[in-house]
C-alpha cells in the first residue's frame, strides 16, 4: 500500500499531469492507494485558509473512494518511540511527519512524498520520490 503525502496531494491537486499519471499507474497495477488522517488535516486546513471551495469538493470526493488511516493508539506509542529515537540523536523533526511516518509504518506502507529529508531519519520507513 501506498500512502501519498501532503506535498504530493497538493501536486495532484494543482492538475500536476506527472502525479496524475503515477497515481493511474499505481491503481491500474493493483497497489492500494491511501492517507493518513495528517495528510487529510494538512490538505483540508490549506483549502480553507485559501478559501478553495472547489478543490476542498474535490478533496471530499477523493476521500470517498481513498481509505484514510487515524491516528490511533498503536500510532501513538510508535510515533512517541520515533519521537525519543530522533531526540536522543540530537535529530528533530516535526510532529506531523512523525505522526505521518507511524502511520505509514504501523500499515506496512510506503510513503510517496517530495519531502524525503523530512523523513530519511526515521528508519524502518520507505520513502519514494515521484517528483
Amino acid at each position: 500500500m501506498i500512502f501519498l503525502d501532503s506535498d504530493i496531494l497538493s501536486y495532484y491537486f494543482a492538475g500536476d499531469a506527472e502525479i496524475n499519471n503515477k497515481i493511474k499507474e499505481t491503481i491500474n497495477t493493483g497497489e492500494k492507494i491511501a492517507l493518513t488522517a495528517m495528510n487529510v488535516y494538512e490538505i483540508l486546513k490549506g483549502f480553507k485558509w485559501r478559501n478553495s471551495k472547489n478543490k476542498e469538493a474535490l478533496f471530499s470526493k477523493f476521500l470517498e473512494i481513498v481509505p484514510v488511516f487515524p491516528i490511533d493508539d498503536s500510532v501513538i506509542n510508535l510515533a512517541t518511540d520515533i519521537y525519543a529515537d530522533l531526540r536522543k540523536n540530537g535529530i528533530t523533526t516535526s510532529d506531523a511527519d512523525i505522526l505521518i511516518a507511524a502511520i505509514v509504518i504501523n500499515n506496512n506502507g510506503k510513503l510517496i512524498s517530495n519531502n524525503i529529508k523530512h523523513y530519511k531519519k526515521i528508519e524502518k520507513h520507505q520513502v519514494i520520490n515521484w517528483i
